[in-house]
């Protein structure tokens, strides 16, 4: 018995052993191998420790930290002293548009965001404050809006839409293991993948219909949308709703419907719609995404949302 019992402690210690030894293994493979500045888990991963907070406003969800810069994704991410991706303050000499938006507008993985272009091209007269914030829907940016931004006088707020928008998204405190360990996040991934390639998880265009069918969080979205539009109003602020499409295979673009839906929102209440699907639905779809692997727009395709931007706003900020 007493032989017994000393082999049971030896095999569940080879065991323990073997399976720590394992792990660190594949720690430092991740670290060393996988982690090369371009994996989107990873770099994703990096920006959620380094560059935002948790709100103590439920309803705003996250926020941005300060006067803070890191290279995520290969490009340089600096947010300014208000937590802006801008490189400089706030002007209040200058005439400003706001663009609220996710991690579309944040610009991810690209140098330049539509808003540092379409500040440039709009030749100076107006500041173009990028507000976009990653994993953040239009619930929470709207709110963050109310409670961080409304002491500044914006001329315009684009509120940029993306078809994962509508995403109840809940927001907690990280464990040690999911902050810290990079093999379980590259592990995570790739398990998901295979769930979602045996039909076993759901795959990205089944979750994007299926925030569109909440109908109790659309509705809370829209008033929210609409609590903003009449604050713009009473303000004398010109409002935008810009679609940002889902980048891939716009050939055959998958939400149609649900881009509609949104349209018909903005044309009942007043609120003006760009698609910016109309300018990027003829492009090579590669040149649009940073990478295969990540599916966020490309610098060229900020730089083709500026520009469409820029014209259809044109009478509104009174541009030549």
């Amino acid at each position: 018995m007493e032989k017994e019992k000393k082999n049971l402690i030896f095999n569940t210690f080879l065991f323990l052993s073997s399976f720590f030894f394992i792990f660190v293994l594949i720690e430092i493979y991740v670290r060393a191998v996988v982690d090369n500045g371009s994996n989107l888990d990873l770099e994703m991963l990096r920006y959620a420790k380094t560059m935002k907070i948790i709100s103590k406003n439920k309803d705003v969800g996250l926020e941005h930290k300060k006067n803070i810069e890191k290279k995520l994704m290969g490009v340089r991410i600096k947010l300014n002293s208000q937590g802006f991706r801008n490189d400089l303050d706030i002007n209040n000499s200058r005439k400003k548009i706001l663009m609220l938006g996710d991690s579309m507008t944040l610009g991810w993985g690209a140098s330049e965001t539509f808003s540092s272009n379409l500040e440039k091209i709009i030749n100076g007269d107006f500041q173009v404050i990028n507000a976009g914030i990653g994993n953040t829907n239009t619930y929470m940016q709207i709110n963050n809006f109310f409670q961080n931004y409304k002491k500044f006088n914006f001329d315009m707020i684009v509120l940029n839409f993306f078809i994962n928008d509508f995403e109840k998204v809940v927001i907690k405190e990280g464990s040690f293991i999911e902050k810290n360990i990079y093999s379980y996040a590259y592990l995570k991934n790739r398990i998901n993948k295979i769930l979602i390639n045996f039909s076993l998880s759901e795959d990205w265009k089944s979750f994007y219909r299926e925030t569109f069918k909440d109908e109790e969080f659309v509705k809370k979205t829209f008033d929210q949308i609409k609590k903003l539009e009449s604050y713009c109003r009473k303000k004398n602020i010109i409002f935008v709703i810009n679609n940002i499409p889902e980048l891939r295979n716009l050939k055959k673009y998958s939400f149609i419907k649900e881009t509609e839906m949104v349209e018909n929102f903005s044309k009942q209440n007043n609120i003006i719609f760009i698609n910016s699907f109309d300018i990027l639905k003829n492009h090579n779809e590669q040149s649009l995404v940073v990478s295969k692997e990540d599916a966020h727009a490309s610098d060229k395709t900020h730089l083709l949302i500026a520009k469409y931007l820029k014209k259809k706003l044109s009478k509104e900020l009174n541009l030549k």
